[in-house]
């Protein structure tokens, strides 16, 4: 798997509507419907941020998508990501992300293997998208990072190493 740059949008709409037009614009729904040994590893609920999620994590069987999105939707509110097939002839991964504090990520992945100039730029206009589209008031752009599980944690990638950009966009001009 080549480097990737990971961007990533937080919205406060985790609803089913929001979810299925992501889909819709960014999935193969039908290839990614089949999660037949798949597990989620969904971050237990009493945990702090700064416990090792994989260890201390909570296994599910993923089913299917409907099934894992019902998941992330249903109470009590779970944490946990969903890794999803691009639409055959596009370059493009996606991912929904559950957060702890009941938000959700909506994710897209592009090869970054020349790390060129313009494929930064290619994120930022996906971001883009994901802002006036799905409403994400934060935007990040990382290198091959997992999306945060919480708008703090959100918020703390903007001066990590591996952050290319970081916008609030309640505050910050575009």
């Amino acid at each position: 798997m080549p480097p990737n740059l990971d961007i990533y949008g937080l919205t406060k709409h985790r609803d089913i509507e929001t979810i299925n037009r992501f889909i819709a614009r960014h999935v193969d729904r039908t290839a990614s419907e089949d999660r037949e040994g798949e597990e989620l590893m969904m971050r237990p609920l009493d945990m702090s941020n700064d416990t090792n999620t994989f260890l201390s994590a909570d296994w599910e069987p993923a089913l299917t998508l409907t099934n894992s999105i019902q998941r992330g939707l249903d109470y009590p509110r779970r944490s946990f990501s969903i890794y999803l097939t691009a639409p055959q002839g596009t370059e493009i991964s996606a991912l929904l992300h559950f957060t702890a504090d009941e938000q959700l990520v909506l994710g897209l992945s592009i090869d970054d293997e020349e790390a060129l100039p313009e494929n930064e730029e290619f994120a930022k206009s996906l971001l883009m998208v994901l802002r006036e589209e799905f409403g994400c008031h934060l935007g990040l752009i990382t290198f091959e990072n997992p999306p945060p599980s919480s708008e703090a944690e959100f918020r703390a990638e903007a001066g990590k190493p591996l952050t290319a950009f970081f916008c609030d966009f309640t505050q910050d001009p575009v």
